[in-house]
């Protein structure tokens, strides 16, 4: 079906359950067995033509999709890390993407690495070995003040917390923007690197982007604030009454 046709038969600014999606076929002449429409979900989310927003409950996406530049070196980081690990449970990202969200702009960018718990040295010691770059291994706030190079670009090992919101997008595994929310409110180290922009990038992102809030507060939820950045999150006032309702439900 053609997307158009899905979107203007889908509610427009409230939130609707699954089955709102398959009256949508069934009128269009196709049964569809319950298996079936979790496919065609998948596939609507997949295109950002859907979001979740909690479990079960699904918004149609008029927001910007989250489509963060991928450059030569990101594809070099993440193809030497699975050519030398190729068990190796990791994603990257970097906060040039951040931009896009924040009033002023990064003078300079890290390539992040997060990788499973246990593999951070041996991973290092590679990075080390074959880039150029300055080399940050779970550095707290005040070793990055202290000891980070004044260059353009850097590069920061981290160890990677389970459960981590995560897709692969153009054949690598990058960070979803619901796990950079919720670092950027919990880690000391990221508040003291984007100091105002925070609110910024929070009222930038839930306010335009396609946000799965389920995820978000999933991964909050891990980190032990899901309480505290659902308070913050509301406190911006982004987010409409209904939209609030489901996701507390």
């Amino acid at each position: 079906m053609k997307i158009e046709e899905i979107k203007s038969f889908l509610p427009q600014n409230e939130p609707f359950q699954k089955e709102r999606i398959r009256i949508f076929f069934e009128r269009n002449g196709k049964k569809i067995t319950d298996e079936n429409l979790n496919v065609r979900i998948s596939r609507l989310k997949t295109k950002g033509i859907i979001v979740n927003i909690s479990k079960g409950w699904y918004k149609v996406n008029n927001n910007k999709i989250f489509e963060p530049e991928i450059n030569s070196y990101l594809k070099k980081i993440s193809g030497m890390l699975q050519k030398e690990f190729p068990f190796l449970d990791f994603f990257v990202w970097k906060t040039f993407w951040l931009n896009e969200l924040t009033t002023l702009q990064l003078m300079s960018n890290i390539f992040v690495i997060e990788v499973e718990a246990g593999t951070e040295d041996a991973v290092f010691r590679k990075i080390k070995d074959s880039l150029s770059h300055r080399i940050f291994l779970n550095p707290n706030e005040n070793e990055w003040i202290n000891y980070k190079a004044d260059d353009k670009e850097n590069i920061i090992i981290k160890t990677m917390i389970t459960e981590s919101p995560q897709k692969k997008y153009k054949n690598i595994k990058i960070a979803r923007l619901e796990k950079i929310l919720v670092d950027l409110y919990c880690d000391k180290f990221w508040k003291v690197m984007f100091l105002s922009e925070v609110d910024n990038i929070y009222r930038e992102a839930c306010g335009n982007f396609g946000i799965n809030f389920n995820t978000l507060l999933r991964y909050a939820a891990r980190r032990g604030k899901k309480e505290d950045i659902w308070n913050y999150i509301k406190s911006l006032d982004i987010l409409d009454e209904l939209t609030i309702k489901i996701i507390e439900k």
